[in-house]
């Protein structure tokens, strides 16, 4: 069954200058379940696909289809509390905020949901302890390895049990035992059930994964 459909999604950046197709009709099915890489030159359209499916940037024409609710009808707060409910997002770069520590960045999701402050602390450790990082908690991303900073963001996409995670160079940044580290989480968070959508140009990581799909000029290719 299929957890994300895209059907005929196009995606057109226009400035006064130059217009640039970074998608088009592009088709795609991800499985409940199903760990998938998506991989293609730089500029093919992976990212812009990802942001899509992650309802942070919209198409110019198509359908999204997400968890059997078409995307394109809901408004804007719907959206926001749609996406704080269904997915998690993990990014190359951390994107942690470096004034808050370990258990503060993790509890941030969380903000955007009717919670209380304990409930969201427990959930917080209660996280960092599958990441193994119960014993960083009070430590700030400055005091951390490239690795440790990612598990931490993966922490932060768990905390609202998502059903899909969407991951775009998670492993990018890392040097080859910290990426080995982090995949183990992922496959480990895929066997659990959550469906996990990744963004890699490393094919010897991406032949970890269940399928491969790749692009080319915002295109699928195969």
């Amino acid at each position: 069954m299929a957890i994300i459909e895209l059907q005929g999604v196009t995606k057109i950046y226009q400035t006064k200058e130059v217009e640039t197709v970074a998608l088009e009709n592009v088709n795609l099915e991800v499985n409940e379940g199903e760990f998938l890489s998506v991989m293609g030159p730089s500029g093919c359209g992976k990212s812009t696909m990802l942001n899509i499916m992650g309802l942070l940037d919209i198409p110019n024409e198509g359908k999204v289809t997400i968890n059997g609710i078409e995307t394109s009808k809901m408004k804007d707060g719907e959206l926001a509390e749609f996406r704080n409910k269904t997915l998690g997002f993990v990014f190359q770069s951390f994107h942690l905020i470096n004034s808050l520590n370990v258990l503060d960045n993790v509890e941030l999701p969380l903000l955007y949901r009717k919670s209380t402050d304990k409930s969201r602390r427990e959930l917080a450790k209660d996280v960092l302890a599958k990441v193994g990082l119960s014993h960083r908690m009070k430590h700030f991303p400055s005091q951390l390895s490239g690795g440790q900073c990612q598990r931490v963001a993966i922490a932060r996409a768990l905390i609202g049990n998502p059903k899909i995670i969407l991951a775009d160079e998670p492993t990018g940044n890392l040097d080859s035992k910290m990426g080995e580290e982090i995949m183990n989480l992922l496959h480990e968070l895929n066997r659990e059930g959550t469906t996990i959508i990744m963004v890699t140009h490393d094919e010897l990581i991406a032949k970890e994964t269940q399928r491969i799909v790749r692009f080319f000029d915002g295109r699928r290719v195969s």
